[in-house]
This record gives structure tokens, C-alpha cells and sequence, in this order.
């Protein structure tokens, strides 16, 4: 019984855990930053103190050359589906994956809240009046409707957005700052039904298609078969 409650007390504990918010806070004034924060923890993912070196790869040995050839010989399960249930049938493994993916996407827009959103932007078109202010047009009538639709569809606490124009400037310039939060419960509940719905309804699909079987073969068992009926009293 003990056992039980030490186990009941961890999960409930990372369940709790879990459910702390992480905020992504992005800014782009001087320089582009990009901090995660999460309880009284803080990463900067950009810029990076250390910049990442890669290494370069080794050359292959003989046994990698010789399981990648036993590799390539293999059937590739896509063409053996594609090759049974032709083009409509891979059409409905794309339709089903987008159908998972778009039901993963609404219940993550459900919990995904968007903290602040400020930009602020100058538009100029190298001191020429008429450009500057067709290409002012141009930014508000796609600026202002995405605006909107951002704050229809998802949860927008804080916003505000700036647009002027410089008719004696040279080039355009723009500011933002992004900032939005998560609880990771949601977002490992999401990924879980995703993969779940991938499995039954795409991959399981493709991995149990069985190779079709050539017209040789089938005159083969065709012929057969007419042997043993032809042979039996």
C-alpha cells in the first residue's frame, strides 16, 4: 500500500509539474533574442554564448556500405501500398494524416495564449513619396486582416501594432516583440493522441501491405490449383 501511495504522490507530482506554464519571450529591437522560461529556470536559445561546431562525418566503414546495401534491397512498404491500393489510397493516407494533424493543431490553439504582441514598423521607399506610399498600402492590407485573425483564433492578452510612413526616408524598419506561454501537459497530451491517430489510421496502413503478387505467380497458383482439382478422385 505504501508502494502505492509513493507512486500515486510522483505522478501527481509531475502532473502538477506539468502543468506550469513555459513562456517563449522573442524580441527583435537592436538584435533577435530568444529566451525560454520556465518556472524559476531561463534558457537563451539565440543568441548563443557558444556557437554549435559541426563535426565533420567519417567515411563509412565496409560494414555500414555492406548493411546499407542489404538495406536498399529491402521492399520500401510506401511502394508496396502505393502498388496495391494505387493513387486514391495514398491519397486517403495524406487525407486521414492531415485530419490528425488538424485536430492536434485545434486543441493546441485551445491552451496557447499569446502574452504580448507589439510591432512597430516605418515604411520607406529611398525618399520616393509615391512608392512609400503604395507599399504602406500594401503592408496595412495584409498586416491588419492577419492581425485580426490572430486575435479571433487564439488567446491575446496584450497587443499593439504601428505603421508609419516616411516619405523622406531611405530604407524600411521594423521592431517587434512576441511573447506567448504553454502549459507542457497540453502540448505531451496533444503529441500523444497525434501519434496514436498516425499509427492506427497511416502507419499500421502502409507496414501491413503486403507485396502484390506478380502475373507470373498468379498463373502459376492458377495453374496449380486446376492440377489438384484434375488429379483428385
Amino acid at each position: 500500500m505504501t508502494a502505492l501511495y509513493i507512486i500515486l504522490g510522483i505522478i501527481l507530482f509531475f502532473v502538477l509539474l506539468l502543468s506550469v506554464k513555459f513562456r517563449i519571450e522573442s524580441e527583435y529591437i537592436d538584435k533577435f533574442t530568444l529566451k525560454v522560461r520556465w518556472l524559476f529556470l531561463s534558457f537563451t536559445v539565440y543568441p548563443l554564448k557558444k556557437p554549435i561546431t559541426l563535426k565533420e562525418k567519417e567515411a563509412p566503414k565496409q560494414e555500414e556500405a555492406e548493411e546499407e546495401n542489404i538495406n536498399e534491397k529491402k521492399p520500401n512498404p510506401l511502394k508496396t501500398f502505393y502498388e496495391n491500393q494505387g493513387f486514391e489510397g495514398v491519397m486517403q493516407l495524406v487525407r486521414d494524416g492531415s485530419d490528425a494533424l488538424g485536430k492536434m493543431g485545434r486543441s493546441f490553439k485551445k491552451h496557447f495564449i499569446i502574452d504580448d504582441l507589439y510591432l512597430w514598423a516605418v515604411i520607406s521607399k529611398n525618399h520616393d513619396a509615391a512608392a512609400t506610399a503604395i507599399e504602406y498600402g500594401n503592408v496595412c492590407s495584409k498586416l491588419y486582416p492577419a492581425l485580426g485573425y490572430i486575435s479571433s483564433s487564439y488567446k491575446l492578452k496584450r497587443y499593439d501594432v504601428s505603421v508609419e510612413s516616411d516619405f523622406i526616408g531611405t530604407l524600411s524598419s521594423a521592431q517587434f516583440v512576441f511573447n506567448c506561454s504553454l502549459r507542457p501537459i497540453f502540448l505531451i497530451n496533444a503529441g500523444i493522441v497525434l501519434v496514436f491517430r498516425l499509427l492506427f489510421k497511416v502507419v499500421l496502413k502502409i507496414l501491413l501491405s503486403k507485396p502484390k503478387k506478380t502475373q507470373e505467380s498468379e498463373n502459376e497458383d492458377i495453374n496449380n490449383s486446376q492440377n489438384i482439382k484434375g488429379g483428385a478422385v
